[in-house]
């Protein structure tokens, strides 16, 4: 018993260390005059959860010294182990000391400059004793305490729990259950928690404040995440270095920003700016934005389909603005909300609700700049509330109401027994809250009966049979489709339709039935849908899902700052262009033109309007080298960005 009581004993000193720097965090940095103590009590204890998943991290390689077999069980093997895991939590002490200090000059917690300064450990120390000598000093002194503390209750354990005479089958049996309460302990922990989907880094938000989620989190926690993510995932993504970062910054803003149109407003942020309207042109227009579940370009007509399973989509085209060339930044749902909400492209595992940095970093969503417009903020889905692992991504992009499957379940919506709510029953519940809102309103609705296993409420919906190829993605594209058409028959006939701008895209295209070519996997269809305040027009210039915030804002002639990494689809100034995910691939897309490349190789060039499928990269023609230098300049660009923590200005908004 022990082990056990050694293992709780760490878990416990563990916790005081990340409260104690918590505290000392919110000492430190908060703004006592601003703040509210509700949310800030509300991030301690959802801090607390992060501290028990750092412990479940932390504390492994010390714990298993617990089970050597044959040794594990004796007294002095087990003092010396404690010796070791103090040693160990000191270490973390020195860590968490690093991580509070260096949040002054990054505004986020420690990670993805743990890898990168291994090196420089020395010259860092240095440097520490020398401008930080006071603050050392008292390191030292509370790592004292905290020692002597930890001896402390280590004797005690050992006094109370004296070693028994050996029995081999009882020792077996306490090893085997403590093994497995340690184990599992440690398992539950890690994942923050017995819920279906692990802690994610999102969760720390409390709501949209940069600040309180920061406080929530520890830089151990955000480290071994990103190491984890190094390691696994984005490795290429940190290591680009292409060109100086003043020169990446000044091709950078001439390919997204119009000074005409925009203006800077800091020289150490390049790209937070705002549109040049007067106060007084702003349009308070209630925005929609509906995301259809895998809808793919190549099956509706208006956008070059040769089937058309969305006919009454097709006909809301003729009387809306149409993205002629949409493409989906990535191939997943999370890629596409976080590009969509966000306008950051999500190549490199750049997905705000999991990204280590983008996390911590304080990103102004669309939904967060319209809340400050004094919108109501509402995203709807009838999934799970916890389902894409986005709940705390919601709060933290700045809705303020969060309707999902639990709720529209209580109002009759009917589950299609895998995902969630069907599109129908979803739709017609969105369209009451909005009838019921005072305006202006902001919401995001996720459709999700076009996704595998494509579920449709009745056999009626069936319209294509077995001989027609993908007939089950094409009825259940059709059965959503007639599930918007249920939702604009009513809202034609509403108080809000006149004022309210619908922007109909998809998440990313269907997997399956989409890769025939580039263009293909990843062309999705967008329409801007207002008839009364929007004439109808078609925009043949490629715009990608990062485009989608600053295109709305400059239809709404809204003037507060952004920082969008993309171009509003309606600034003629500009070409179009975007990056999109493939994997560890990538495909850079400008004018007509998708360049498919590695970070340092081009792969393919296509050209999409006249053969998506002919590859012309052959023999290095002058277009491919124009391409992959833009490339290598926007990489640059968005990752020096990035790192720098460069894109907003105030970290506590």
């Amino acid at each position: 018993m022990r082990r056990l009581f050694i293992f709780l004993n760490n878990i416990i000193f563990l916790l005081i260390a990340l409260f104690l720097f918590r505290l000392t965090f919110f000492l430190k940095y908060s703004d006592i005059t601003g703040i509210n103590f509700k949310d800030v009590l509300l991030a301690f204890c959802v801090g607390l959860r992060f501290d028990l998943a750092t412990a479940g991290y932390i504390l492994t390689p010390v714990t298993l010294l617990f089970f050597i077999p044959f040794i594990s069980e004796r007294e002095k093997y087990l003092k010396i182990t404690s010796l070791l895991s103090l040693l160990w939590l000191n270490l973390i002490i020195i860590f968490l000391f690093v991580d509070l200090n260096y949040y002054q000059f990054s505004q986020r917690h420690l990670t993805f400059e743990i890898s990168n300064t291994m090196g420089d450990i020395p010259s860092i120390v240095k440097s520490g004793f020398r401008e930080y000598f006071p603050e050392m000093l008292s390191l030292f002194f509370c790592m004292a305490v905290y020692s002597y503390g930890y001896l402390f209750a280590i004797k005690k354990i050992f006094i109370r729990t004296p070693a028994g005479q050996p029995r081999l089958l009882k020792d077996i049996c306490v090893y085997g259950a403590v093994l497995l309460i340690i184990g599992s302990s440690t398992v539950v922990m890690a994942r923050g928690g017995i819920q279906r989907l692990p802690l994610n880094l999102s969760d720390a938000y409390v709501g949209n404040s940069s600040y309180l989620g920061n406080l929530a989190l520890n830089g151990a926690y955000t480290s071994l995440r990103t190491l984890y993510s190094l390691q696994f995932k984005d490795k290429l993504w940190w290591d680009i270095q292409y060109y100086p970062f003043e020169e990446a910054v000044e091709k950078g803003q001439k390919m997204m920003i119009s000074p005409e149109r925009e203006e800077l407003l800091s020289p150490g942020y390049p790209i937070y700016r705002h549109y040049r309207y007067n106060a007084g042109e702003f349009k308070p227009l209630n925005v929609v934005i509906f995301m259809m579940e895998s809808w793919t370009a190549k099956y509706i007509s208006a956008f070059g389909g040769k089937e058309d399973a969305t006919p009454y989509f097709s006909s809301l085209c003729k009387d809306g603005v149409i993205l002629e060339n949409l493409f989906a930044n990535g191939q997943r749902s999370a890629e596409g909300i976080s590009a969509t909400l966000a306008s950051i492209p999500v190549w490199g595992g750049m997905i705000v609700p999991i990204n280590p940095s983008l996390s911590q970093m304080p990103v102004k969503f669309l939904p967060s700049i319209l809340l400050d417009e004094g919108y109501n903020t509402i995203y709807i889905h009838g999934g799970k509330r916890d389902s894409l692992g986005l709940a705390g991504f919601i709060k933290q992009a700045g809705f303020t109401t969060h309707i999902a499957k639990e709720d529209i379940e209580k109002a009759g919506g009917r589950d299609d027994g895998f995902w969630g709510i069907y599109d129908e029953d979803t739709f017609q519940y969105a369209q009451k809250i909005f009838e019921e809102q005072k305006q202006p309103f902001f919401s995001v609705i996720y459709s999700l009966s076009s996704h595998t296993p494509y579920k449709v409420p009745e056999e009626k919906f069936k319209f294509y049979g077995k001989d027609v190829p993908h007939r089950d993605f094409l009825n259940s594209l059709r059965y959503s489709d007639y599930a918007l058409s249920r939702f604009f028959e009513k809202a034609k006939n509403s108080d809000y339709f006149k004022n309210t701008i619908f922007v109909i895209v998809a998440d990313h295209v269907e997997g399956n039935s989409s890769h025939d070519n580039l263009f293909e996997s990843f062309h999705i269809p967008g329409l801007i849908y207002a008839p009364f305040q929007l004439k109808p027009a078609v925009i043949k210039k490629p715009v990608t899902q990062a485009d989608l915030t600053p295109t709305i804002l400059d239809i709404l002639h809204n003037s507060k700052p952004h920082a969008s990494i993309g171009i509003s689809a309606f600034d003629e100034n500009k070409s179009g262009m975007g990056l999109l995910a493939l994997g560890d691939l990538m495909v850079f897309v400008k004018d007509d033109w998708l360049l498919l490349s590695s970070v340092n190789d081009a792969k393919g060039l296509f050209n999409y309007k006249k053969n998506p499928s002919e590859d012309l990269s052959a023999g290095g023609p002058p277009k491919l080298n124009e391409m992959d230098q833009e490339l290598h300049y926007y990489l640059q660009f968005v990752h020096d960005l990035i790192l720098k923590n460069r894109l907003f200005l105030d970290a506590r908004k």
